[in-house]
């Protein structure tokens, strides 16, 4: 019984390029987790949260300045016809390392800034230092760009795992020494070395060499002018929950909430991860390839992709109380009851990941620009009002709800092509709805949670198997 589902679904399915590119990322990305869990597990015991705040801190100011200098190369080698020209993507590197060492001169001249905002004196020396990581990184291998047009992630997640692999170890060494906040910090350039290092085993398409080419220079930056909005909007966006609480809360509140998030998004880093790897170079070659194909493809990839996250999201609202409680310890019990409240804003993060990676396929650039934006403008009103209403749970309320107007604007673009699906997105999120509610009424014990979402995974995985056979049926009804 097994040889025959062996070789008439397991094998094809394994020699399916897209599908063998989503089990590689799964695989690899779950180790990366375990990296993740086992890091936090340490200098939890180590390092105290207000350290973990500190960083966060640290790792805003990083980011924003790395996100809003963001023009979206990786993306437009990918997208671009000429994406394996040695001459554009020469020009990719050129502007990469350029970039690079701009955000290492603007985080020298932010630091005092973001110092005197939140009133510490530290970051004023620890901004410069982690943000040289940009420095490092921007002298990475175009390697990185040409094995995600490939539709080849394996060998790029692999080289991540690596480097988050030698931070890690790092870190944690350093720590057990000396448990400041030096030891996070010197495990970040010590990652940032190895992945600038190790992207030079990926395969590329020429050798690196500073050049200029004014055509494809132009092509560069007419893609990456709205990546470069749509990123702006999206870090702060995402980001305005810590500026927020790094202003008006203490170091060991915004530590804890950090913690939190960074476990309710595992499955939005999951998609992600999918979607940028396997799902864009997907839908983008389809679209430069067989455009009249494009909507009976992304239907069914997303359902998957949907039915994996419902999976994923459930499962962590089942387990963050007693991951938390049992292996954090009593100063890290509050953050299990906020990645409950934020699973919801990681299910609403999924659903418009989706038609972002969509819109990001067909080139429509400039619409998912817009929609960071609109959701940057409504997520701050929603959030301040819970806040201030509600506390902690009403602002983790409120950053879910302004992800709602951007997914409304995303369909709105989708319409017209064809590639908007509301009514699958309205059936997962009502089927991940009723699995929560069924969760927080009988999910009471440890027994009890594993086998609600045992049960609600075998749903999904049915569901999805009988709507892709159903899609299947009609596509060959249509064809004959």
């Amino acid at each position: 019984m097994l040889r025959p589902f062996i070789h008439q679904r397991l094998r094809p399915a394994l020699r399916n390029p897209a599908t063998f590119a989503s089990l590689s990322t799964v695989g690899l990305f779950g180790a990366s987790l375990v990296l993740k869990l086992v890091s936090n597990l340490v200098l939890s015991r180590l390092v105290l949260p207000d350290v973990f705040g500190l960083m966060a801190l640290v790792s805003i100011a990083v980011m924003g300045l790395t996100l809003l200098s963001d023009v979206g190369l990786a993306p437009a080698v990918v997208q671009h016809r000429k994406g394996s020209d040695p001459d554009f993507l020469c020009t990719a590197w050129t502007v990469q390392v350029v970039r690079g060492l701009g955000i290492w001169v603007a985080c020298w001249i932010a630091a005092p800034l973001v110092s005197n905002f939140y009133s510490e004196p530290i970051l004023f020396v620890l901004i410069p230092i982690v943000g040289f990581t940009a420095a490092i990184e921007g002298f990475a291998s175009t390697g990185i760009m040409t094995v995600q047009r490939r539709l080849k992630p394996t060998a790029m997640i692999a080289y991540n795992v690596l480097s988050q692999l030698i931070g890690t170890i790092v870190t944690c060494i350093i720590a057990f020494f000396y448990p400041t906040i030096w030891a996070l910090v010197a495990g970040a350039l010590a990652a940032s070395t190895t992945r600038m290092s190790s992207s030079f085993l990926l395969p590329s398409e020429m050798r690196h060499r500073f050049r200029w080419n004014p055509e494809f220079a132009r092509d560069l930056f007419h893609f990456g002018k709205w990546i470069f909005v749509s990123t702006a909007a999206t870090f702060f966006a995402m980001q305005v929950d810590r500026m927020v609480l790094g202003r008006i809360g203490s170091l060991e509140t915004l530590g804890l909430y950090t913690l939190a998030t960074t476990i309710a998004m595992l499955p939005v880093l999951l998609i992600t991860h999918i979607g940028d790897y396997v799902m864009f170079p997907l839908l983008a070659r389809s679209a430069r390839e067989t455009p009249e194909k494009l909507a009976a493809e992304v239907a069914p990839v997303r359902g998957r992709m949907l039915g994996f996250g419902l999976i994923m999201n459930v499962g962590v609202f089942a387990i963050a109380p007693i991951f938390f409680g049992r292996l954090y310890g009593a100063q890290y019990a509050d953050a299990g009851r906020l990645c409950q409240w934020m699973v919801f804003a990681g299910w609403g993060s999924v659903v418009s990941g989706l038609a972002v990676q969509t819109l990001k396929a067909i080139g429509d650039v400039k619409s998912m620009a817009t929609g960071k934006m609109i959701r940057f403008f409504m997520t701050i009103p929603c959030t301040l009002i819970g806040f201030t209403q509600f506390g902690l749970e009403g602002f983790i309320v409120g950053y879910t709800l302004g992800i709602v107007p951007e997914h409304l604007w995303n369909g709105y673009r989708l319409w017209s092509t064809k590639l908007f699906f509301p009514l699958q997105d309205l059936a997962y999120t009502l089927a991940f709805t009723a699995a929560i509610i069924v969760l927080h009424l009988f999910g009471t014990t440890i027994v009890s949670a594993a086998a609600l979402v045992c049960l609600v995974s075998g749903i999904t995985l049915a569901t999805v198997y009988w709507m892709e056979s159903k899609a299947r049926g009609e596509l060959a009804t249509q064809s004959t």
